[in-house]
């Protein structure tokens, strides 16, 4: 509780002192990064992969929607099927960066994570239902459980964390790390299991850019993350990802177009003693394709579609019917 306490001292403190500077330094907006103004307003997941300028300020909103088939069999994948259910969540993260070096190397930022989530006992209902208040729910049910999780919306402010972005050389700019603290802000039990908030977590990251062209690119990423043990959930988990993109702009620089993919593996502790060795609890490989308009090098929208080529959950009676995924993403930035 006194841990949990003063990381909420210390993350409330970053806040009000990162409130404070934005208002006070806040400028035209203008990356720093030599050679790579064409980049300057490109997205990828919801993140931008450059550095701000000291007193630059930059705000994102990513907001996806992803939908699936959890078919649920007897004992085994090869067994009946004995019922299917539509998993639907829709996440929303918004994120403030501020640059603070007087050498536009690292950037200062907060993240905010907002998330409905679904689980319908008809695998044909809608995706867009998640989106449904609990009165809808409780009409359409005619016997709603209000303490089933089945056929209900559950939504929240599921986490506030600090961000921050650092360039390691400035003689390959087209390399960043970056990375974060999330703070769990979810109490009640049932919504943090959910809603996948029922523990903290801590990232770190690296993106890199490789010129082709002076409108074609290739993108590199990868990305580790812990999520740390709490009373609801004692064990920690860990996420590990990889993503290339093949990024190409039109001459105009308004349009971006970037095919790519993503593999993304998670591991949980074994439960053996005589065997403390990681165990693989699911693992995606990602197609994705996306399209970015940027009127100008301050704005842009962008939007986002992906489908898995590889579905993998180690729980035999669980299966995710890859025909029946879907996501999308759809966002923008705002350069200050």
């Amino acid at each position: 509780m006194n841990l949990f306490a003063n990381s909420k001292r210390l993350l409330t403190t970053f806040c009000l002192l990162f409130s404070i500077a934005t208002i006070t330094h806040a400028q035209k907006f203008k990356y720093s990064i030599p050679g790579l103004d064409t980049l300057s307003t490109f997205i990828v997941a919801g993140g931008s992969s450059t550095v701000l300028p000291n007193g630059g300020a930059e705000v994102i909103s990513s907001n996806t929607l992803s939908s699936f088939w959890q078919a649920i069999h007897q004992n085994g994948d090869n067994s009946p099927i004995l019922d299917r259910f539509r998993a639907s969540q829709f996440v929303s993260d918004l994120f403030a960066f501020y640059g603070v070096s007087s050498n536009g190397r690292w950037d200062l930022g907060l993240r905010v994570r907002y998330v409905r989530s679904r689980l319908d006992g008809s695998a044909t209902s809608s995706p867009f239902r998640v989106f449904d208040g609990e009165k809808v729910d409780a009409e359409r049910n005619a016997f709603f459980d209000p303490n089933s999780i089945i056929n209900r919306s559950l939504s929240g402010l599921t986490g506030v964390g600090i961000r921050f972005r650092v360039m390691p050389s400035r003689s390959v700019p087209q390399l960043v790390v970056n990375g974060g603290y999330t703070l769990a802000t979810v109490k009640e039990e049932t919504e943090q299991r959910q809603l996948s908030a029922d523990r903290d977590a801590i990232d770190i990251g690296a993106t890199y850019y490789k010129e082709l062209t002076p409108n074609t690119f290739y993108f590199f990423s990868a990305n580790a993350e812990a999520f740390l043990s709490s009373p609801v959930n004692p064990v920690n988990t860990y996420t590990s990802s990889g993503s290339f993109f093949l990024i190409q702009r039109t001459s105009n620089n308004r349009f971006t177009f970037y095919p790519g993919l993503t593999y993304t593996i998670r591991f949980r502790p074994s439960e053996l003693e005589s065997n403390p060795s990681l165990i693989r609890e699911s693992d995606f490989l990602f197609a994705f394709g996306g399209v970015q308009y940027a009127p100008n090098n301050n704005f842009n929208v962008f939007l986002v579609g992906g489908f898995p080529l590889i579905s993998n959950v180690t729980n035999p009676q669980v299966e995710i019917v890859r025909a029946s995924y879907s996501l999308f993403s759809l966002g923008f930035r705002v350069g200050i």
